[in-house]
């Protein structure tokens, strides 16, 4: 067996600030931290409601607080959330179109080079020839 020669750290530093650059080019990036801050802003809502009210003791001053940052935190994540999905999908879809589209290129490549494939198959063959 041959072992491959182990990787150096710089080697490994341009490789991971490679792969760090391409993940911020993609067009879905700034979306996905959007939709991330939506969701941190909802839990953070959430916790501000639920410190706020555990500061009153009186529970009828508590019930406003508990109920506007449940649910506008709530809101928040689910919508953030709904929409990370979408952006998702959307993003794996459009990959997945590529893909194919790289795969019908191909094989269009393939079928313009058909007549010339088989004229050289026929001159192999002596297919071609007349006696």
């Amino acid at each position: 067996m041959s072992e491959q020669p182990r990787e150096s750290s710089e080697q490994r530093f341009v490789r991971r600030a490679l792969a760090f650059r391409a993940a911020l080019r993609d067009p879905a990036t700034p979306g996905f931290v959007v939709m991330g801050t939506l969701v941190v802003g909802g839990f953070a809502a959430i916790a501000y409601a639920w410190f706020g009210a555990a500061r009153i003791v009186y529970v009828a001053l508590q019930l406003p607080r508990v109920v506007s940052g449940g649910i506008g935190g709530l809101a928040l994540i689910g919508v953030g959330v709904a929409l990370f999905q979408l952006q998702s999908a959307r993003r794996d879809a459009a990959q997945e179109r590529k893909a194919n589209d790289d795969i019908l290129d191909d094989v269009a490549e393939l079928v313009a080079l058909a007549p010339r494939l088989e004229r050289i198959r026929r001159r192999r063959t002596g297919e071609g020839k007349r006696s």
